[in-house]
């Protein structure tokens, strides 16, 4: 990739991540035309990289001419693991806003950060920088966390309801957002 597009690529996705940032901060909300066409987009993109190398792989066995695929390294068998892994990310994200844990646009946001750098590598630095963020923040909250899991589990619940992730949830996609710009801009 040229100096120039990769600036470019990295420029965009950084103000996508600061308007996610931006506006879950001031509205407590994530817009889906924020979220949506990036799921669309990386979601099929990574299709479209399995596809190519299977039709790579296929003409290969057939001893069939590939040069219409090109050596591009996103038709390499790399494709077919961040297939996966995106896969079984968004499981997991779309199992966390089931249960209440995060808000849609939170899950939606994690899962566009996770389809854009879909390794188990980048996972952890997300971890990672999540904790880091939020940990004072829940230190600072303890007592609030502490009595809320108190009453859910003395009504028999472990997981908060709909109603108190919307009452009571907290704006924090800023903490995926920050370690996703951070691993963009040293990383990638």
């Amino acid at each position: 990739m040229s100096p120039l597009l990769l600036l470019l690529s990295r420029g965009m996705v950084t103000i996508w991540l600061l308007a996610i940032a931006s506006v879950d901060l001031r509205t407590a909300t994530i817009s889906n035309w924020l979220t949506l066409p990036a799921l669309a987009l990386l979601g099929g993109w990574r299709v479209v990289q399995v596809v190519a190398y299977a039709s790579r792989a296929m003409s290969a066995q057939r001893g069939q001419a590939t040069a219409w695929l090109g050596n591009r390294a996103s038709a390499g068998a790399g494709s077919v693991p961040a297939l996966v892994f995106v896969i079984l990310a968004w499981t997991v994200c779309f199992g966390l806003w089931e249960l209440h844990v995060v808000g849609g646009g939170d899950a939606k946001t994690l899962m566009g950060i996770l389809a854009l750098f879909p390794t188990v590598d980048f996972a952890v630095f997300l971890a990672i920088g999540v904790l880091v963020l939020s940990l004072p923040l829940l230190l600072l909250r303890h007592r609030d966390i502490l009595a809320g899991l108190r009453s859910r589990l003395s009504e028999g619940h472990l997981w908060p309801s709909q109603r108190q992730l919307e009452e009571e949830g907290r704006p924090y996609a800023w903490t995926f957002c920050l370690p996703a710009v951070a691993y963009l801009w040293l990383l990638w």
